[in-house]
């Protein structure tokens, strides 16, 4: 997939911005807050129909305007498709593909998008909702239906919390336990057979790039399984009623999918609690390039690459291994003067972002 032109209307601090992306490598450069992250953002606004700042999506638009618009055309399985999204203030958002209106899933269902950022950095040592998150939104690029049944899970979390908060009957909480277990081991299965997935490819990219140190992940799971053709779902159902008491004491689902965590090992040790910040930059750009390997394998398309001032996070080998796994992926990257003339690894069009203005560097 390629991107081959865009348009801006009130996004950020972008008033009315027309640019022809002219090649696969496309490097931005500024002084902070000058609005380098904005635009990589409208790209991925445009691929994902939100931001990856997990703003509001109010937020993007210009201060004083009822809305902002974004414009692209595309290269996509050897066609060529007209993107569009209306992000409205007071109204709903409109997502269009060729002039046809479409809901959010079926606009983004062909589209693809990794970005890496500064903000990555935390996902290793943070709190768990942070690698839920991750996985969630990476499953939901390669499986519509995935994101689906996360948004009836969260809905059925919220009214069986409601219920614990109100004291009421065990045989009401029943109910919502067999959608719950429905609904939770769909996710669980997903999850699990993603993240095997993409710790192939991972083992790979941090082999090359530690030097020999093993990498793993570990899903831990509230729901204790050993294999994915068990009968999650009446596993499920027995954990819920188990945990009964436990739930109403505490007044909230004490287990489940939403409860779930992550751990990435490095020679079997957990990197929550040993990683130096070195391994840390290593285990992200792994899963970065592992997130592309596993996209090009279900898509059977290459995702644009957003690269959010990562030069400033990567040392020179880290930095030359990334450019080298690029290959023909359309990329595009904000950095600072100063990365510039430091990393010299890479070639192509060269921008200066100034004053809501992307200016060509000869």
């Amino acid at each position: 997939m390629k991107i081959l032109d865009l348009k801006l209307i009130n996004f950020r601090n972008y008033e009315n911005l027309n640019f022809e992306v002219k090649s696969n490598l496309n490097l931005f450069f500024g002084k902070n807050a000058a609005g380098k992250t904005n635009f990589l953002d409208s790209i991925y606004t445009l691929l994902n129909g939100k931001s990856f700042r997990n703003t509001k999506d109010t937020d993007n638009i210009m201060i004083d305007k009822n809305k902002s618009e974004l414009f692209a055309k595309i290269e996509n399985f050897s066609y060529e498709d007209n993107l569009e999204i209306q992000i409205n203030r007071f109204d709903k958002n409109i997502y269009k593909i060729n002039s046809e209106e479409k809901t959010l899933r079926n606009y983004k269902k062909d589209l693809s998008c990794v970005i890496f950022s500064p903000a990555d950095i935390n996902l290793v040592k943070q709190y768990p909702n942070y690698r839920r998150r991750y996985i969630d939104d990476l499953i939901s690029i390669i499986d519509p239906v995935y994101e689906y049944n996360l948004s009836v899970y969260r809905k059925i979390i919220f009214q069986r919390n409601k219920l614990l908060k109100q004291n009421l009957s065990k045989d009401l909480l029943e109910v919502y336990n067999y959608q719950l277990a429905e609904y939770g081991s769909k996710i669980l299965k997903k999850r699990i057979s993603t993240l095997r997935k993409l710790e192939k490819y991972c083992i790979n990219h941090f082999y090359r790039i530690s030097g020999g140190d093993k990498f793993k992940i570990t899903y831990l799971s509230t729901i204790p399984i050993s294999k994915l053709d068990l009968d999650l779902s009446r596993l499920f159902l027995k954990k819920l009623d188990d945990a009964y008491e436990d739930d109403i004491s505490k007044k909230y689902t004490t287990i489940g999918i939403h409860r779930d965590d992550i751990d990435f090992k490095i020679n079997n040790l957990s990197s929550k609690l040993y990683a130096s910040q070195g391994e840390i930059r290593t285990i992200i750009l792994s899963l970065k390039l592992a997130e592309i390997d596993l996209i090009k394998e279900n898509k059977k398309s290459e995702p644009i690459l957003l690269l959010d001032d990562v030069f400033s996070e990567l040392d020179k080998n880290r930095s030359s291994y990334l450019i080298k796994s690029i290959g023909d992926i359309q990329t595009f990257i904000s950095s600072t003067d100063y990365d510039l003339e430091s990393s010299n690894l890479l070639d192509g069009d060269f921008y200066e972002v100034k004053e809501n203005r992307i200016i060509s560097i000869d």
